[in-house]
């Protein structure tokens, strides 16, 4: 409750420092905004990412516990451009002397994350090590008296999937459990999106499971919000007070250009690459109030568009909502869908 009131008392300052703007400056502003990516923009993008260092130096294991007769849990950190980033690690009972597949978990939302994110039960607990990482400037709380903070300022989507790339490196490197031929990336909300580009950017991603997540942010779902932002009634959403201020405002007051702004919105936006994607699930709910039916169903026509599709499957859950709970059967056909991916060779 206490994180909620602050995030809205940070919209709330945000949106009363941002002027209006007319209708007409407005549309004009957005119309340059959305306007369709182009080829040379998308290969621009593939090229700042591969730029990128997603190496793994300063590693270091901050903490470790072993539950009786149980799973081992390590909390580990590393160095991503230039700042301190920390993850989780869970190595299941009976790991030793073993390699197992790899899951990483990409937490939905803006409030840190806790080993609550682990699976402690299935297949995925049982079979799999996993790997939890927090986003930058989030807090990784290990016990009720154990926390570390990654450092850096937020970057939904963007820097999220690079702090992931690295932990997953550090991971491979350090736990001798984890088969680095066999990894999957699981994702909720603001994490589908992560999994999804981490997909698209990683080669090391055998495939994806995305839960009801942002895809494509030039849809007319995306272009209403930026409007009701851009007029300064930003929606209280994971990342969107972030894409506000870095995005719309900065454009808005000449801090960034239309290309740099559009850049900032292709990013984020898988089913224009949909081409890179290894095999991946889709799940979302038919009445998600958070993240619109209509980012997956882009995706699903973006995937089935290709000349080679790569393996795919979409659940589309009537009424269900923005919680996995919500989507009845999708934990067992994740980990059905998992288990018969991860001895695929590998796609590209």
């Amino acid at each position: 409750a206490a994180w909620k009131g602050a995030a809205a008392l940070s919209l709330a300052t945000l949106a009363a420092c941002a002027p209006r703007l007319a209708p007409g400056t407005a549309d004009a502003l957005l119309d340059g905004l959305f306007a369709p990516p182009t080829a040379a923009e998308r290969e621009g993008v593939l090229g700042q990412w591969a730029s990128r260092d997603t190496g793994v130096p300063g590693f270091r294991v901050e903490w470790g516990r072993r539950e009786e007769g149980g799973p081992r849990t390590l909390v580990v950190s590393h160095t991503v451009g230039g700042v301190r980033h920390f993850g989780a690690v869970r190595v299941p009972t009976g790991a030793a002397g073993r390699k197992l597949p790899v899951l990483v978990v990409a937490h939905g939302g803006e409030r840190g994350v806790t080993p609550l994110e682990f699976f402690r039960s299935g297949r995925f607990a049982e079979e799999w090590v996993q790997v939890l990482p927090s986003y930058r400037a989030e807090r990784l709380v290990a016990s009720p008296l154990r926390w570390y903070r990654s450092g850096g300022p937020p970057s939904p989507w963007d820097r999220d999937v690079d702090d992931v790339m690295a932990l997953l490196g550090a991971t491979l490197a350090h736990v001798p459990e984890a088969d680095g031929a066999r990894v999957a990336v699981l994702g909720r909300s603001r994490g589908a999106g992560v999994a999804l580009l981490a997909g698209v950017r990683d080669p090391r991603v055998r495939a994806v499971v995305a839960y009801s997540g942002p895809t494509d942010f030039f849809l007319p779902e995306v272009r209403r919000l930026a409007e009701r932002a851009v007029r300064s009634r930003i929606p209280r959403l994971p990342g969107a007070g972030y894409m506000a201020d870095s995005v719309l405002f900065a454009l808005r007051e000449g801090r960034i250009t239309v290309a740099r702004a559009r850049v900032e919105v292709l990013r984020p936006s898988p089913p224009l690459l949909a081409h890179r994607l290894p095999p991946t699930q889709v799940h979302h709910g038919t009445a998600d109030d958070e993240v619109p039916i209509a980012h997956a169903e882009r995706l699903a026509h973006a995937v089935r568009a290709l000349r080679e599709p790569p393996v795919w499957e979409y659940h589309r859950y009537e009424g269900g909502g923005h919680r996995p709970r919500t989507l009845h059967g999708s934990r067992e056909r994740a980990e059905a869908f998992l288990q018969r991916v991860a001895d695929l060779p590998p796609s590209r």
